[in-house]
């Protein structure tokens, strides 16, 4: 029970980072259109499809990347990096 409780909160956890990337991204679309720009091509449907099924893992450090920092690792896959801390150069 408790390990659904924790999957939970981190589903939860990573939709509302989702959300927050595309915003500050400008959009669904300028998100998808900045990490293409990067790697593969995703879609602005491609996106969404991650807030039901969850970030991928390459895609969680691209996103990363793409916004300086903002949106970290850790707050979108908490369930892998939890506990992540980046360390300055």
């Amino acid at each position: 029970m408790a390990r659904q409780m924790m999957r939970v909160a981190h589903a939860t956890q990573m939709v509302k980072t989702l959300k927050r990337a595309a915003e500050l991204a400008g959009g669904w679309t300028a998100l998808a259109h900045r990490l293409s720009q990067e790697g593969p091509r995703v879609s602005k449907q491609g996106v969404h499809v991650w807030l039901q099924r969850g970030v991928p893992i390459e895609r969680a450090l691209q996103i990363e990347r793409v916004l300086g920092g903002v949106i970290t690792r850790d707050e979108l896959r908490p369930d892998l990096y939890q506990g992540y801390r980046r360390v300055e150069e």
